[in-house]
């Protein structure tokens, strides 16, 4: 019994979740770069129809990466200068209130209480930044490894997975290869529906005349590979881009692209495009995110997806015994997919 795939995947499991919970700070990097490796073979197989394997592999890991550190590059500066802005612009507001024209005492309060506010955040935000470096920098490192080392690691798990299930080894398998089609599947669809975000996110800023769309498009088509709530993040510098050009016109805007680029997200490009590789209720992916994301931190913000495919395959193949022949149908039409792929 306890040899039996359908303990060991239990096992295995608590285990992660176990790891990721006592040192975040290097299973996390690890899946990161995982993550990444995945996302990398999209490009990378579009490059491999025209060049060599050689020069298509470094072209994707190049261009990636390198939109990947220009979006994180330009992120902390331009949200700190773009504060500062917003923040002297409040206290000048503070300032011309006791000048001839008298604002409101509500409106006088709200604005000291905004700056009291900011000031405390960049303060913490400061502190933070500086306690989680060394960890960050680790964590950096450990990402770009992985990422580099994912594909002689795939080959060596390929080899010795039949140690994982010594006992019905073939089902352990057939689950286990299941769960990382379905996996890179979804980074693989994600990836074409962060880029028409991202598209769609860039272009709109330019056309309405906000500064940086080059910018928030890269940022929208990052941060949205994490589902639903990465539009947060793409939010804070597109609102206060849009606030330092238009004032509460140009907020307006912002809030008007980013509700249009989630509604075209969740109704048009994630239902055509990830349905295949899901097949769960966006309300379902939504709570699964929020709740991970409460258990494990950012950690689980990246795996709660992943996790949710892996309790569902675990469930279909060891719980309501649906594997069999339809699992087996489906790996083989990935595999030829694969194949025509190639």
């Amino acid at each position: 019994m306890f040899l039996k795939p359908s303990f060991l995947g239990l096992v295995y499991l608590a285990l992660f979740f176990a790891l990721i919970k006592l040192t975040p700070f290097i299973i996390t990097p690890l899946f990161l770069g995982l993550f990444l490796a995945t996302i990398i073979n999209v490009p990378e197989r579009m490059f491999a129809k025209k060049l060599s394997p050689r020069w298509s592999k470094i072209l994707a890991n190049v261009l990636v990466i390198g939109i990947i550190l220009y979006a994180l590059g330009n992120f902390f500066p331009i949200v700190i200068n773009q504060g500062r802005a917003i923040f002297t612009s409040l206290q000048d507001i503070e300032i011309y209130s006791q000048g001839e024209i008298e604002l409101p005492q509500w409106i006088v309060d709200i604005i000291n209480n905004l700056n009291q506010y900011l000031s405390d955040f960049a303060l913490t935000l400061l502190n933070n930044v500086i306690s989680y470096t060394p960890s960050a920098l680790i964590a950096a490192i450990l990402v770009i490894v992985t990422t580099i080392s994912i594909g002689s690691l795939k080959s060596e798990i390929s080899k010795n997975i039949v140690n994982l299930f010594p006992v019905d080894t073939e089902k352990g398998i057939s689950f286990a290869k299941k769960t990382f089609k379905d996996f890179e599947n979804f980074v693989q669809g994600q990836f074409f529906v962060a880029a028409f975000v991202g598209l769609f996110v860039g272009i709109s800023v330019y056309v309405t005349g906000i500064s940086g769309g080059f910018f928030l498009g890269v940022l929208a088509w990052v941060t949205n590979f994490i589902p639903y709530l990465g539009v947060i993040i793409s939010a804070i510098p597109l609102l206060m881009l849009a606030y330092s050009a238009k004032g509460l016109i140009g907020l307006l805007i912002g809030i008007i692209i980013l509700v249009l680029a989630n509604q075209i997200e969740v109704w048009i490009l994630s239902p055509r495009i990830q349905s295949r590789s899901l097949k769960l209720h966006w309300f379902v992916i939504l709570v699964s995110i929020l709740l991970f994301g409460q258990l494990f931190s950012f950690a689980g913000v990246l795996i709660a997806l992943p996790s949710i495919m892996y309790i569902k395959n675990y469930w279909d193949f060891f719980v309501t015994k649906k594997s069999g022949i339809d699992m087996q149908k489906e790996l083989v039409v990935d595999t030829e997919e694969e194949k025509e792929e190639e």
